[in-house]
This record gives structure tokens, sequence and C-alpha cells, in this order.
């Protein structure tokens, strides 16, 4: 049973920038919560990106999201919109402007209706609760499905919750965050600890998937503690905390992958024999980002061919007598594959979508 951690509430709504689906979604902390943020790395960020980075310095009492529009790269006005937006939603529930996050997601270079924002901010509070299916339903965009994972550890005698949340499902590379995610929990802990588990987390999950090897100028990851409950004493307790932390995230990551746009195949890819863990994730996003073996993969090829040449692109060079290619049936859905580079002992696990001529369809009717 999926619940919502001590000190959060949600809500989701239509505001107007879609036209008939949710398209507007609010998290709030009244008490505040230690915020860790992870952002795109795309030098033409999102004007939201901009204003998050900056706010995300301090404590969060609230997060609003709005999809279907990515508020980027229209007009440098709408940086002060978008702080005015911030503005809006802060009088109303009696807080500051930089207390207020701001995410956006959609299509680039069209304007965002700031003025249905602003409007729908009172219904957007006035339906504030544990509804998490309406806050994970207004931030999809060309997503099939919502995706929400859950997870409770007993800690010290407390039960800490950890909820997450999603979207995505093109333009998605290891590199960073790679779409929108935000997950809550309600342990208490400081920031530099925070950032510790989170940064190791979101390594392991959300940087190691592939659809399309395209970054976003919206990308982001936020995580967000209310700090409700005790239970971290000990390195045991963080320790557990942590792979709880990592099943949320890499549950949402696969998420992801399985959603793919025009996708047919969920891929999971051991890289192993790398010399050092930075050589074992580079392998693994030079093979992951091949669109030439993600189709492939898509026609059931087993040209490991492929996987030769793009591992030399990266400055891999492999052994013929050490390297070794092992996969399941490539005419299933679910595939994995084992590449053994044969150069150490570090390896690096991830997952990929192929590319099949429905990616190019989807994308080619994008504005």
């Amino acid at each position: 049973m999926i619940k919502v951690p001590e000190g959060f509430l949600l809500s989701g709504m239509h505001c107007g920038i879609k036209k008939k689906k949710l398209d507007l979604g609010l998290i709030a902390c009244k008490d505040g919560a230690a915020g860790i943020g992870l952002f795109t790395r795309n030098v033409n960020p999102s004007y939201s990106v901009t204003i998050s980075k900056k706010h995300i310095k301090n404590t969060v009492k609230a997060v609003i999201v709005n999809s279907g529009n990515a508020n980027c790269f229209t007009d440098k006005k709408d940086l002060g919109n978008t702080l005015k937006a911030c503005e809006s939603l802060a009088r109303y529930l009696n807080i500051k402007k930089e207390n207020v996050l701001i995410c956006s997601t959609g299509i680039i270079g069209k304007r965002l209706p700031f003025f249905k924002i602003n409007r729908s901010i009172p219904a957007l509070c006035a339906n504030l609760g544990r509804r998490y299916k309406e806050f994970a339903g207004s931030i999809l965009t060309t997503d099939n499905f919502e995706k929400v994972s859950f997870k409770e550890v007993k800690l010290k005698g407390s039960e800490i919750k950890i909820l997450g949340f999603c979207k995505g499902a093109g333009m998605i590379h290891p590199n960073l965050a790679t779409m929108l995610s935000f997950i809550l929990t309600d342990v208490k802990m400081n920031k530099s600890l925070l950032r510790k588990i989170f940064s190791k987390a979101v390594e392991k999950s959300f940087n190691s998937i592939s659809v399309d090897g395209c970054m976003s100028t919206n990308d982001t990851v936020l995580m967000l503690s209310s700090s409700k409950k005790s239970g971290l004493e000990d390195s045991r307790s963080i320790n557990k905390f942590q792979e709880a932390l990592e099943y949320v995230c890499k549950d949402l990551a696969k998420m992801i992958v399985k959603d793919a746009e025009g996708s047919t195949k969920f891929i999971e890819l051991e890289v192993e024999g790398a010399k050092t863990e930075k050589e074992a994730k580079a392998a693994f996003q030079s093979i992951a980002g091949s669109l030439i073996f993600k189709a492939a993969m898509y026609g059931g090829n087993p040209n490991w061919g492929r996987i030769i040449s793009t591992l030399g692109q990266v400055n891999i060079k492999v052994r013929e007598d050490k390297f070794e290619v092992k996969s399941s049936s490539l005419h299933k859905r679910n595939v994995k594959i084992r590449v053994n580079m044969g150069r150490g002992k570090f390896n690096w696990r991830g997952w990929f979508s192929d590319i099949s001529p429905e990616y190019v369809k989807i994308n080619a009717g994008h504005n």
C-alpha cells in the first residue's frame, strides 16, 4: 500500500496548458524540507531549472510542476514570469518565494501561459491532500503510464517512508538527471548526508539508463526530506535506508526504459571486466547509447561487432581472446546482455531500450 511520507501534501489538476489531461501539480511541505536537486547539464536550460537551482539552496516548502510546456528558450522576460509564478504560489501559501521550486516539461520554444497557472493556484492548493495519483498524472507528457514507487523501512522503531514519482519516455540519456523525478521521505537527516546518499542512488539508477542519447533542457531530480521521523543513528541504519532509496530510484528508472518511446525491448546490460568503475560506466553509456546497436536490438540481430566498435570509440581497447558477450533471446521483450571486456575486475549495470521506426514516427510529429 502506497503512503505519502509525513509532512507532505500533494495535488494535481488540469489548468489548460493541455487540452484535457492533468497538467499542473503541487508538492507542499508546510514545515519545510531539506532538499537536494540534480539538474540538467544542458547549457540551454529552461527558466524553471534556472530558478530552482537558486531556490534549492533554501528550505523547500513547495514544488509546483507543469507539463505540456518546457518553459524554455522563448523570451528572457519569461525568466521573470517564472519567478512571479513562484511569488504567486508563495503568497497564497504564506511562505517566501525563495522556498518555492518550479519544474516544467513539454515543448521547447513555446511560451508558457503563466496566467493559466496563476489563476489555478487557489484550486491547486485547495485540493492538497494525500491523493498521490493526481500528482503522478499531472507531470506526464508522452508517457503511457504513471510512474510511482514506494518503500517503507523500519529504523530504530520508526517506520520511514520513501515515495518517488517520475516522468520520462523520450530524451533520456545517462548524464546526471535524465527526466523529472521527485523523491519524498520523512526521515530526519542533515543536508550533507542527504546529498551523499541521494547522489549514490542516482548514479546507480537514473544515471544508468538510456533511451535515445538526448539530454533535455529540463532534466531535474529532487529529493526532499521533511525530517518528521528519526532513525538514522548509525551506519547500519544509514545503509538500510540507502538500500531502500536505491530500490525506489532503480524501480522508477526501469519504468522509464520500459515506457521508452516506440520501444519493443527492455534491455538489462551488465558490463564486466573493466579496469576501473569509471571505465565500466563509460562502456555502458557507449553501448546503451549506440544507435546502430539499438537498431540491431530492434531487429534481433546478434551482431556483437557493433559493441567492439562503440567501445573503441571511447578509447576502450579489448583483446580478441579476452572479450566475451552473452545474451538471452533477442526476440523477447525482456533481454539480458553481459559484456566481459577482460581488462579488470570492475563492473556496471544499467538498462536501455531498442530504437524502432515507431520512435521516429512519434518524434517526427513533435513540434
